[in-house]
């Protein structure tokens, strides 16, 4: 689970560029490309996995009293939940599908382990019940791709 902090792109960036794309979208808020999946990336042969959550997250009152309907023209925060992520691939669906640029992204939990005040780097011996949670999960897991 991921906490990301957006802004709409102005421009394409020199990796782009570099890349060969031509132009990015309009900034947008609709979430449903990243909710449905199936949507490709530029140079990525792989058609991307249905995020498991995607949302807004409305943090004060000038988001909603000022903003109003032209809440594409600034930038938001977003909670974002993946099946699996690839290296850099959060910063490239904000920028190829939503016209946004990342300014800041923070992995706030791994599966059902919350990561909490640990140190970037640092490590801490796994509690029991999040042992168990895991195997929980991968026991689901494995049971819907063998039906």
């Amino acid at each position: 689970e991921y906490i990301v902090r957006v802004e709409p792109a102005s421009q394409l960036s020199k990796r782009e560029k570099e890349m060969g794309m031509t132009n990015l979208p309009r900034p947008k808020r609709s979430l449903k490309a990243l909710l449905r999946g199936g949507k490709r990336l530029f140079g990525d042969p792989k058609p991307l996995k249905p995020l498991v959550a995607a949302e807004w997250l409305e943090e004060d009152s000038f988001y909603n009293d000022y903003v109003g309907e032209n809440r594409s023209q600034i930038g938001g925060t977003l909670r974002l939940v993946l099946q699996e992520g690839k290296k850099r691939q959060i910063r490239r669906m904000c920028r190829e599908l939503l016209g946004m640029h990342v300014s800041s992204l923070e992995r706030v939990s791994l599966g059902p382990v919350l990561l909490g005040s640990l140190p970037e780097g640092k490590w801490r011996p796994l509690k029991e019940e999040e042992v168990r949670r895991i195997f929980k999960d991968s026991t689901n897991i494995w049971k819907l791709k063998t039906s």
